[in-house]
C-alpha cells in the first residue's frame, strides 16, 4: 500500500488493583470521546440450558440501576446529543457511549454504574422477555438470518458456538433474575473488563477515574470456556422447507482461529472470493450472470477456532447453477495463483478499510478494547499491515488447497426446493 497514517494515536494501558485493564487512545484533535466497557462473557461461555443469558443480561444492563431509572440512564447520554448501545457475540459483551468532552465523565460513570448495579428487577425481566422472544421470531423470519444459525449448529454440534447469540425461545423462557443475577456475579467482574476509551483524555486521569467507579471489585480468576474440539468427520446439509421468494443458503467450512498467522491470508482470500463488489462471486455471479442480488463471503476468527461463509440468496430454481458456480470458483483458486493485480488489489482494500475505519475513534476504540480482552499486548495497527502485507500468492494459493476440499463442505438451505432438487444439490455438493 502507498499510503498508511503517519502518525497514530498514542496508546497506553494499565491494569488496576482488581484487574480491570484500562486502555486509552489519546487524540487530542477532537471534540468528543468515546468509551467501551469490554465483558469476557458471550455466548460461548454459556451451558445449554443458559442459551441467550449473555444477550438477555445485556438488555437488562439498560433497566435501571439502584441510583438511575432506565429513563435516566438514556436521557444522561442521548440528552446531551451523545450514542449509547450495547452488542453481544460469540466471546464478548461491550457496552459502548460516544458523547461531547464535557460530558465524558458523566457517561463514564453511567455505564460503570450499568455493569455493576442493574439491578435486574423481575417485572422488567418480564417485559424484556417478551421483547427477546420477539427478538427471535424476527431472526428466523428473515431467511438470510436463520440460514446461518442453521450453518453454525452444523459446523460447531452440541457445542455453545453453534447457538445462536439470542439462545432459543424454550431456553430464554427459563431465564430469571436468579440466572441472571448468577451469571452477572460470575463473569462481570475485573479480570474480565476492559474499559477503553480514545478522544481528548489524558491516560492517567481516565485511570484514577475507572479505579474510583471499580473499587468495591475484588480481583478474580479470568472467565474460561470448553475449547470447540475437532470439526465434524463428514461433510453434512440441512434443508428447511419453506415458502419463500428466494432460496437462502451458506456454504460453511472450518477455518483458523484469531491467533493463527494464516488468518491474514484468509481475510484476503474472502475478500477475492466474495469480499466486495471486485470480488469474483459478485463478479460472476452477480454482474455476468444477474443469478443472485446478494452473494458473499465472510470470514469469523474465535479464540480457538474459526469459519469461512458463502452466502447468497437466489432464484430457488437457479440454486443449483449458484452453487455449482461457487464450487468451480473455489476449484479454480486451489489450481490456479491469483494474479498479481488481483492480489494487490485484495490487499490495498483491506488495509485502506482498516485505516479509514481508524479515522473513526469509536471504531478504533472498539478495535483496540476487543484487542486487549483477550491478549496482552497494545494493539497495534502496523501490526495488521504488516501481517497482511507478508501473505504471499503462494500462501493464498495454499489456504486454499487446504481449505477448499470438497470433504470440508456443509451446505444449509432454506426455501421451497422438493425432496429431488435436495438431492441434487447434495450430490452436487458430495454430501
Amino acid at each position: 500500500m502507498k499510503y498508511f497514517p503517519r502518525v497514530l494515536p498514542v496508546c497506553r494501558k494499565t491494569e488496576i488493583e482488581n484487574g480491570t485493564r484500562v486502555v486509552t487512545l489519546s487524540i487530542p484533535d477532537r471534540d468528543s470521546v468515546a468509551a467501551s466497557i469490554w465483558i469476557r462473557a458471550g455466548s460461548r461461555f454459556e451451558p445449554e440450558s443458559l442459551s441467550g443469558v449473555s444477550h438477555f443480561l445485556e438488555h437488562m444492563v439498560f433497566k435501571g440501576t439502584r441510583k438511575r431509572s432506565a429513563q435516566r440512564i438514556k436521557e444522561t447520554v442521548e440528552g446531551t446529543g451523545g450514542q449509547l448501545n450495547a452488542f453481544t457475540g460469540e466471546e464478548s459483551t461491550c457496552f459502548f457511549a460516544r458523547v461531547l468532552k464535557p460530558y465524558f465523565p458523566q457517561t463514564l460513570e453511567v455505564l460503570a454504574d450499568m455493569v455493576q448495579n442493574a439491578v435486574l428487577d423481575p417485572a422488567e425481566i418480564k417485559r424484556e422477555k417478551a421483547v427477546i422472544l420477539e427478538e427471535i421470531k424476527m431472526y428466523r423470519d428473515i431467511a438470510a438470518q436463520h440460514v446461518e444459525d442453521m450453518m453454525g449448529e452444523m459446523l460447531w454440534p452440541r457445542h455453545a458456538l453453534g447457538r445462536p447469540v439470542s439462545g432459543t425461545q424454550a431456553s430464554v423462557r427459563r431465564l430469571g433474575r436468579k440466572e441472571l443475577a448468577a451469571y452477572r456475579d460470575q463473569y462481570y467482574h475485573g479480570s474480565n473488563c476492559v474499559v477503553a476509551v480514545a478522544g481528548p483524555v489524558q491516560h492517567e486521569a481516565v485511570v484514577r477515574r475507572v479505579r474510583s467507579l471499580f473499587k468495591g471489585q475484588k480481583k478474580m480468576p479470568e472467565s474460561s470456556f470448553d475449547p470447540a474440539g475437532k470439526a465434524p468427520a463428514h461433510p453434512r446439509a440441512r434443508f428447511l422447507a419453506k415458502k419463500t421468494g428466494q432460496t437462502h443458503f451458506v456454504i460453511g467450512l472450518h477455518a483458523f482461529s484469531r491467533y493463527d498467522r494464516r488468518r491474514y491470508g484468509l481475510a484476503l482470500l474472502s475478500l477475492i472470493l466474495g469480499g466486495n463488489m471486485s470480488s469474483r462471486l459478485f463478479e460472476k455471479i452477480r454482474e455476468q450472470k444477474g443469478l443472485a442480488y446478494d452473494i458473499r463471503s465472510t470470514s469469523s476468527f474465535y479464540q480457538d477456532t474459526g469459519a469461512l461463509l458463502i452466502s447468497a440468496g437466489v432464484e430457488s430454481s437457479r440454486s443449483r447453477d449458484v452453487i455449482r458456480l461457487i464450487l468451480k470458483e473455489l476449484d479454480t483458486l486451489t489450481r490456479e495463483k491469483v494474479s498479481e493485480g488481483e492480489f494487490r488489489r485484495a490487499k490495498d482494500h483491506f488495509l485502506g478499510q482498516f485505516y479509514m475505519s481508524l479515522e473513526d475513534h469509536l471504531d478504533y476504540l472498539l478495535w483496540a478494547g476487543e484487542h486487549l480482552l483477550y491478549r496482552p499486548e497494545l494493539p497495534k495497527p502496523e501490526s495488521l499491515r504488516k501481517g497482511i502485507e507478508a501473505v504471499t500468492l503462494s500462501e493464498i494459493r495454499d489456504i486454499a488447497r487446504e481449505l477448499f476440499d470438497p470433504r470440508r463442505f456443509h451446505l444449509a438451505l432454506i426455501g421451497p426446493e422438493n425432496a429431488r432438487q435436495r438431492d441434487e444439490l447434495k450430490k452436487l455438493i458430495k454430501i
